[in-house]
This record gives C-alpha cells, sequence and structure tokens, in this order.
C-alpha cells in the first residue's frame, strides 16, 4: 500500500470529526476488537500517560513529549486532530512517522476493517478479509498502540480524543492519568453541567494508581474526588505539587520560574500565554510523579526539553509583517486564553518587530479572522476577544460541520463586532492581510481563530514561513 492508497482508505473510514450532526452513541465494542485481531498492542505499550480534559490537554502532551526527550528518554505520542499532515497524530522521539511507516500501519490493520464500499478507489485494500467498523480517529488509535506496542518507546504519551470513559485511547492501560481543565464542549455528547463532562473525563482513572488533576472550577473537582474515591485512583492535584512564584511574559513566550518537592528553578516555555503556565504546572506535576520511579528523570534536563517545546496552532505566531498569529480557538476557555495573550504578550510582540516604535492603546487592536463548526459556544468564545477586534473577517473552514455564515454574522452583530464574510479562507486571509494594512499606519495583527480546521488551512496558504518548517519536516519522512 502506497502513502497516497493509505490516505484513501482512512478518507474511507466514517469521521465524526467532520461528520455533520452529532455522534449519537459511543461505543469501545469494534476498536476493542480490531485490537484483538491485531494482538492487543494496548496491552503490550509501556508507561503509557493518558492525558484527558477540555482544554490544554494537547500542549501538555507536548510539553511531556518535549521534556522526556530532554531527558534522554525515547517518546511516542499520539495526538488528535492533526493540522496540516495526519501523521502529525502518530509521532516517535518528536516527529511525525515516515509516510513509508505510516502506509504499513495502515496496510497491516487494514484486512481487518470494513469500509464502505462507496468509499473504495483503490484496489489494494483487500475487502474480502474486512470484518469490523471502525472510525477514522479508532483506526489512527490502533495505528499507534500497534506502532508503540513494537517499538516501545521509553514513555508513550496518549492524548484522549473526547471525553474518556468511551474514548478509543482508554483501552491502553496507563502509568498515570492526566485531566487538565473541564470545561463546556460537545455538550450533545458528554452532557451540560461540569460534574457530567467530569464523570467521563474521570473514566480514565485506574484504581491504585496515581491521575494528576490540573486546576479545575470547584464543581468539575468535586467530581473528580468523588470518581477518584470511587475507582480508588490515587487524586494528586497539580497546583498542591507545583507552585509558581513569579511569570514574566516576553515577545518569545514566558520565562516560569517554579518550586516543588521535584526541584526548583527557571523554565524558559517558547510558548504565549499564561494560560501555558497552568499547563505547564500540570505536565511538571506528572515529570515529579514520573520521577519517582525513573531517576533519568532530572529537572535541567526536563527544563532544557521544555525549552525546545513547539506546539501547532497554539497562539502560534507565523508572520512578522503583518503579525500573523493562528490558534485553534473553539470554546470558552480557549476564548479567554487567546484575550489573555493579546492583553500579555501583544505589546511585547510589536515592539519586537519595531523596536523603536512606541506601542499606542490603539495600535492593540486586531484583524480577526474567524470560522467555527456548528454546535460550538461561539458568542462565548469570542466575547472575551470583542474589545480587542477592530474588524472580524468570517469564514466557513472546508468542513460539513461548518457554521453557516449567517448564523456567524448574527453573533457578531449581538457582539458588536464590526464584520465582512469571505468566501473561500484563500480570499479571507487576503481581505484579512489587506485590511491589516488599510487598518493602521504601522499595520495591526492578524489573529486566525475558531477551529483546527480554519488553522489548519491557513498554515497551509501561507507558503514559507515558521509553519513552513514544519512542513518540510514532514516532507522529508
Amino acid at each position: 500500500m502506497t502513502h497516497r492508497s493509505s490516505l484513501a482508505f482512512l478518507d474511507g473510514l466514517v469521521d465524526y470529526e467532520k461528520l455533520a450532526g452529532p455522534r449519537n452513541e459511543f461505543k469501545l465494542d469494534n476498536i476493542r476488537r480490531l485490537l484483538e485481531l491485531a494482538d492487543n498492542p494496548e496491552r503490550r505499550m509501556r508507561n503509557v500517560v493518558l492525558v484527558a480534559g477540555t482544554k490544554g490537554k494537547g500542549s501538555v502532551c507536548y510539553m511531556l513529549e518535549a521534556a522526556l526527550r530532554g531527558c534522554g528518554l525515547s517518546t511516542g505520542m499520539f495526538v488528535s486532530p492533526h493540522v496540516l499532515d495526519v501523521r502529525e497524530r502518530i509521532q516517535l522521539d518528536g516527529k511525525p512517522i515516515p509516510k513509508s511507516l505510516f502506509a504499513s500501519l495502515v496496510a497491516r490493520l487494514a484486512p481487518f476493517v470494513s469500509v464502505p464500499k462507496s468509499s473504495i478507489r483503490h484496489s489494494d485494500f483487500a475487502l474480502r478479509h474486512s470484518v469490523v467498523p471502525v472510525s477514522y480517529f479508532e483506526m489512527t488509535t490502533a495505528m499507534a498502540f500497534l506502532l508503540f506496542a513494537e517499538r516501545q518507546p521509553d514513555y508513550s504519551i496518549i492524548e484522549v480524543g473526547l471525553g474518556g470513559r468511551l474514548d478509543a485511547t482508554n483501552l491502553s492501560d496507563p502509568v498515570v492519568s492526566v485531566i487538565t481543565r473541564i470545561g463546556y464542549d460537545h455538550l450533545k455528547v458528554l452532557g451540560n453541567t461540569l460534574t457530567k463532562i467530569a464523570g467521563e473525563k474521570a473514566g480514565i482513572m485506574r484504581k491504585g494508581r496515581p491521575v494528576i488533576v490540573g486546576e479545575q472550577e470547584p464543581e468539575a473537582l468535586a467530581a473528580l474526588k468523588h470518581k477518584a474515591r470511587e475507582s480508588g485512583a490515587r487524586l494528586v492535584l497539580a497546583e498542591l505539587v507545583i507552585s509558581v512564584p513569579s511569570v514574566e511574559s516576553t515577545a518569545d513566550g514566558l520565562a516560569i520560574h517554579m518550586r516543588s518537592h521535584f526541584a526548583e528553578g527557571a523554565i524558559r516555555l517558547p510558548l504565549l500565554g499564561y494560560h501555558q503556565v497552568e499547563n505547564c504546572k500540570t505536565a511538571l506535576a506528572v515529570l515529579n510523579e514520573l520521577s519517582m520511579y525513573d531517576r533519568r528523570i532530572k529537572f535541567k534536563r526536563v527544563a532544557r526539553g521544555m525549552g525546545t517545546v513547539s506546539i501547532p496552532a497554539r497562539c502560534h505566531v507565523v508572520r512578522r509583517i503583518p503579525l500573523t498569529i493562528v490558534d485553534s480557538c473553539h470554546n470558552p476557555e480557549s476564548g479567554r486564553a487567546l484575550a489573555n495573550v493579546l492583553r500579555d504578550h501583544l505589546p511585547h510582540l510589536r515592539t519586537s518587530i519595531r523596536p523603536s516604535s512606541i506601542v499606542h492603546r490603539h495600535s492593540e487592536k486586531v484583524v480577526l479572522l474567524y470560522g467555527s463548526l456548528s454546535g460550538k459556544l461561539v458568542a462565548e468564545t469570542v466575547a472575551p476577544l470583542a474589545p480587542f477586534v477592530q474588524q472580524a473577517i468570517l469564514v466557513q473552514p472546508d468542513n460539513p460541520r461548518a457554521m453557516p455564515l449567517p448564523e456567524l454574522e448574527r453573533i457578531f452583530a449581538d457582539l458588536s463586532i464590526p464584520h465582512v464574510t469571505a468566501d473561500s479562507v484563500r480570499s479571507a486571509l487576503s481581505l484579512a492581510r489587506a485590511s491589516s494594512l488599510s487598518l493602521h499606519p504601522s499595520s495591526l495583527p492578524v489573529v486566525v481563530a475558531g477551529s483546527f480546521y480554519l488553522a489548519g488551512e491557513v498554515l497551509k496558504l501561507l507558503g514559507p514561513s515558521r509553519a513552513a518548517r514544519r512542513n518540510r519536516l514532514l516532507r522529508r519522512h
């Protein structure tokens, strides 16, 4: 099977990330059967760290992976969704796996997988052996499990897709479970209260094993404590393990001073936003736990590794002129986090571009390029951004679940945010850049937000840039 045909095979599977309308049931029967046919790789992975949550779980995964590599350890990482290339989902030692390896994993599992006949476009799918109907996410999860079981990296960092209890990743056997901040997202699937959502996330807890819990709203924390008692998991609150006496924001990220039983010292985190301090504390609490059993995990090595972390589409500066920031902001928590980034980092970023200029208050405005999927809490997400927006460019991401423009327009009108629409992401980006140059003598920053899918489309369109370095990395394999 070629890489191209492996992508076609995956595209033939049901993709709930792109399917219009909510998924009305979640079961583990199919993915469990597929893993059985593949000789249960989920039982053979070493040192799994399973990370769930509403906000920050991807960032915590990337931080953990970079820190462990900084300690000289080998890593596997499974995250979702991807931004530029599906191989971002399955990484070894901080790099997306090569195309040939990706295709071989698909080829090995394809004989066990049922594909709708209407999606068959290649002759090498061997469908006569098909037995199990699985989704796109379940298939990539099984691929990651199979690879990590065979390569046996020192640590396998696994990001939960949705919820926890009935997510395919929960068939792994974590030595440490992690739950980052819980908020309101996927309400039709997980429930409409923090207690219900927390109950689903808590499904990744394991009896007698630690669960590291990041900062939480009181309702969510109470639910997690209750579930920990029920499951027999040992609950560890990150905020009680790690303290941060001081943080300084810079144009390049954050300078963090931390204290713990583990160590005390400085970390220079090349990420924007004080919300990353919370994620860093959660990651450090996990590393503190792991260090009790693994003497190779030392603070100086951890700090060195975290200083190299790079996370696509998380307040990602991809252009300097005009200053362009791409973020996957898609829920109220991420809306507040992005607003704080604009408040805390924008002046530093603008003066780093033009050191001799004076940053006036009116220059803190931005041009917002925004598009969302349906079913998201757009008004609550965008409201914190409203004070910073000079003009918004509204667009539909290339996804069947994209929120229609009239619906977006009503929300932005209700928030009194000046806005125009564009008929494609390409034209929206051109319009945003033109508006940036016309609305302010030294150009306004362009901020892209609302969806991973929008972020991915914009990054592909931007061409040679910081984002392109990631593209070149992907193409080399």
